[in-house]
C-alpha cells in the first residue's frame, strides 16, 4: 500500500502579480500631460488647445476606467488631470481679457498725457512721447538743452509742430474738449502690444461747436531693464470706421 501523499500547492509570485495587474490607459497619460502644459494657455489665445485636449483625454480615460473597473487603473491621474485641465481652461480666457483691458487702460493714460502736454503748450514734452523709450529724455526744465544740443532731434520737433494737427491742438490749448471715442484695434506685433484709438475734439468757434477727429497708434515693448513703456508711433485724423 502506498503511502498517501499530501496535495501541494506551488504558488508562483509572478503569477500572482500578473493575475493583480491592470492597465493604465494612455488617455490618463496624456491627460496629465496635457494638463501639466496647461498653463502655457496663460501665454497665448493659440495655446488654449492644451488645456482643452488635457480636458478631452482625461475625461476619455475615466469613461474607459468607469467601463472596466476590475481591468484599469489610473483614476486619481486622469481625475487630476481633468481638474488641472478645467482650471486653466476656465482661467486663460479671464486673464488674457484683463490683460488686454488693463493694456487699452495704459494706451489711454498715456495718451491723455500727450493730449494735456499739447493743451499746456508744452510740444517739447508731447514730441518725447513719440520718441523711443531708450531715447526718451526726461521731461524736466533741462529738456530744452537737450534740442540745443542735438540739431537733428531739434529739426524733428519742429518739423513735428509744424504739421496741420499738432498745429491745430496746439492753437486750441485748453479750450478744446479731448474725449476718447473708441479703440480700432489692439493686436500683438513680435513683442509689442499695438492698439489704435480714436479721440474726438470739440471746440467752439464763433459760438458754433465744432468737432474732429484724432488717431493714435501706440507701441507698448519690453526694455533691457524688464519694465514696459509705450510710444505713440502713428498720428492722424479723418473718420473713424464705424462712423463713416
Amino acid at each position: 500500500m502506498r503511502p498517501s501523499v499530501p496535495d501541494v500547492h506551488i504558488t508562483d509570485p509572478h503569477d500572482t502579480e500578473l493575475a493583480a495587474y491592470r492597465t493604465l490607459p494612455g488617455q490618463a497619460v496624456l491627460g496629465l500631460i496635457f494638463s501639466l502644459l496647461s498653463p502655457l494657455a496663460l501665454v497665448d489665445p493659440m495655446l488654449w488647445t492644451v488645456p482643452a485636449l488635457g480636458l478631452i483625454f482625461s475625461r476619455w480615460a475615466l469613461v474607459r476606467i468607469r467601463k472596466n473597473p476590475p481591468a484599469m487603473t489610473g483614476r486619481k491621474m486622469a481625475l487630476t488631470g481633468l481638474l488641472l485641465s478645467l482650471l486653466f481652461l476656465a482661467a486663460a480666457p479671464t486673464h488674457w481679457n484683463a490683460s488686454r483691458w488693463m493694456i487699452r487702460r495704459e494706451a489711454r493714460q498715456f495718451c491723455a498725457q500727450w493730449f494735456k502736454f499739447l493743451a499746456q503748450d508744452e510740444p517739447q514734452k508731447a514730441f518725447q512721447l513719440m520718441m523711443g523709450p531708450p531715447e526718451r529724455q526726461p521731461l524736466d526744465d533741462r529738456l530744452w538743452d537737450y534740442y540745443r544740443s542735438r540739431p537733428d532731434i531739434r529739426k524733428s520737433l519742429e518739423g513735428n509742430v509744424a504739421s496741420p494737427l499738432i498745429r491745430t491742438l496746439l492753437a486750441l490749448g485748453p479750450g478744446a474738449l479731448v474725449r476718447f471715442y473708441q479703440i480700432e484695434a489692439q493686436r500683438r506685433e513680435k513683442n509689442a502690444d499695438a492698439v489704435d484709438l480714436w479721440y474726438a475734439v470739440t471746440y467752439e468757434e464763433k459760438g458754433e461747436r465744432k468737432s474732429f477727429f484724432v488717431r493714435l497708434g501706440l507701441a507698448r515693448s519690453k526694455q533691457r531693464n524688464g519694465t514696459a513703456d509705450w510710444c505713440i508711433l502713428r498720428l492722424g485724423g479723418g473718420v473713424p470706421p464705424d462712423a463713416s
